[in-house]
């Protein structure tokens, strides 16, 4: 059969949750983050003091091989096999045994490279009275934009999470096991990104990116991308800490950072509605301060991305060819509500932001436990049964809730979960509303949500357990006692009454063209 995958991350979707699905018939396809001052203004920063405990889950133990079979509802254990339950055994105890069997281990997902226990280290990051600059951005409108204006201000540095990046000429579509393009046609990649880190690696920015493994190799005769890339200085690492890097985030010259749902997908960038912020300004560098070690940590365990195809002295010419690199930055689509373009925005008021598996789930719901009046969701998917739990009894006691959620899930299991969360909702009295459906494949795969009208949160993560975490201490990797399906993500929260405006604005028109959910 002839078999072809497309690797497509998250147009709304987790490929760590989803694995990756292959439909093969005559062809497969899978669609698819202390104290500073300045001048006499003191900027206090300090480790959030997490109230709550987390909860600590384990995954199913792997069957026990002393039992050849298992005996329940009207038969027993007798030796090696099941009787009549009514019936004598007469036979010394054997392999059978009585119960049902343990569910079995989940696989393991292909593009887990982990290979050492994680330890969580990292605590969340609290600044007052940090002067920054917040320039919210959303996706259809302004995303593509936003961050390849991000990349074109870069002078020194780049360090950049993503869970993968997809050609816009078809070059990362994989067929018969292997992918890639002809050098000339890589050259001329339509994807804006592409072109924008090659101009900035030829200015002699230091470009580093993280990424997931999905075991594709390069095609005889041809080149990928992260091969065009890596020939022009840019250096790319696998990650291994975790499970999978779902993380989607730049920073750039380590004083400022593009925080978003947004994946590197043509789907993500001019499709799908998606959501983050550019954060900068005077104590910018406070941020980067925080998120270097985390990435330098992940960057010490990641293994290097190899080219394993030689090219010839026409093809290297054009490969590492220094001259300006233009591109096209398509114009969005017309919806009901575009957003503005993105303004920056001064906010002197509580910033934080965390990482998960570090402290997810457990900062999360500090910051949920001080909603005194509202709560505005606007998520893709909510999978977590503890945090559609909260959801549940903030509505029991009186909190006033708005959730607009995608119209459209990706993965059957996650479908049913959210179905399942979506149902206890409304048998409490929340009315539970699904985004239009505004194109084939679209997603509204944002996920912000507002506290009391007061302060806004966004996330790389899905309210999902392996977006969230579930514990505070050690992550063993695949085939240990206790591993766990985890990501790299970041989650930030703004207290500024400008920044909450802008999302709440894009709430309330998306709001306007929903459907009751059902």
């Amino acid at each position: 059969f002839f078999v072809f995958v497309v690797i497509f991350i998250e147009m709304g979707f987790n490929v760590a949750h989803v694995s990756v699905l292959v439909l093969s018939v005559v062809f497969g396809v899978v669609f698819g983050i202390g104290v500073f001052s300045s001048g006499a203004r003191a900027v206090n920063v300090r480790s959030l003091s997490l109230d709550g405990s987390a909860t600590t889950t384990t995954s199913t133990t792997t069957t026990t091989t002393t039992c050849c079979r298992y005996c329940h509802g009207a038969t027993k254990a007798c030796g090696g096999a099941c009787i009549d339950v009514d019936n004598t055994c007469h036979t010394a105890p054997g392999c059978a045994c009585n119960g049902t069997a343990p569910p079995s281990p989940p696989p393991n997902p292909t593009f887990n490279h982990q290979t050492k226990p994680y330890h969580s280290e990292f605590k969340p990051l609290v600044l007052d009275n940090a002067s920054l600059e917040v320039t919210p951005f959303f996706s259809p409108d302004h995303s593509l934009e936003t961050i390849v204006d991000f990349i074109n201000g870069a002078r020194s540095s780049l360090h950049i999470h993503t869970p993968s990046m997809s050609s816009w000429s078809h070059c990362s579509s994989v067929k018969h096991g292997c992918l890639g393009c002809k050098v000339t046609t890589m050259s001329g990649e339509k994807f804006p990104v592409f072109q924008a880190l090659l101009n900035a690696a030829h200015r002699g920015v230091k470009i580093h990116i993280l990424t997931n493994d999905f075991n594709s190799q390069t095609c005889d005769g041809v080149i990928s991308m992260f091969d065009f890339l890596t020939l022009n200085n840019v250096e790319i690492r696998y990650f291994t800490s975790v499970t999978f890097d779902h993380s989607k985030f730049l920073m750039r010259d380590k004083n400022a950072s593009c925080i978003s749902s947004v994946n590197w997908t043509r789907n993500s960038l001019t499709k799908n509605r998606e959501a983050g912020a550019v954060i900068g300004g005077e104590d910018g560098t406070l941020i980067g301060e925080y998120l270097i070690p985390i990435y330098e940590k992940d960057w010490k365990q990641a293994y290097l991305h190899n080219v394993t195809q030689t090219y010839s002295k026409d093809d290297m010419k054009i490969i590492t060819d220094p001259a300006h690199r233009n591109y096209t930055i398509p114009d969005p689509p017309m919806r009901p509500y575009n957003t503005p373009k993105p303004t920056p925005i001064l906010s002197t008021g509580r910033f934080s932001i965390w990482s998960n598996p570090d402290h997810g789930f457990d900062a999360l719901e500090s910051e949920l436990k001080t909603a005194k009046k509202s709560f505005t969701l606007y998520i893709y998917q909510v999978t977590d049964s503890r945090l559609c739990s909260w959801l549940v009894n903030a509505k029991k006691r009186g909190l006033h809730m708005n959730i607009l959620v995608s119209q459209y899930v990706l993965s059957p299991g996650d479908e049913a979960k959210t179905s399942q969360c979506y149902q206890n909702l409304t048998d409490v009295g929340v009315v539970v509303h699904s985004a239009w459906h505004f194109a084939y494949f679209f997603f509204n795969h944002q996920k912000f949500w507002i506290v009391d009208g007061e302060r806004v949160m966004f996330s790389t993560g899905n309210w999902s357990p392996s977006d969230m975490g579930q514990d505070s201490g050690v992550y063993p990797p695949y085939g240990e006692k206790g591993w766990m399906d985890v990501n790299r993500d970041f989650t930030v929260s703004i207290e500024n009454s400008g920044v909450v405006d802008v999302f709440q604005k894009v709430f309330d028109e998306d709001l306007k063209n929903s459907t009751i959910w059902h």
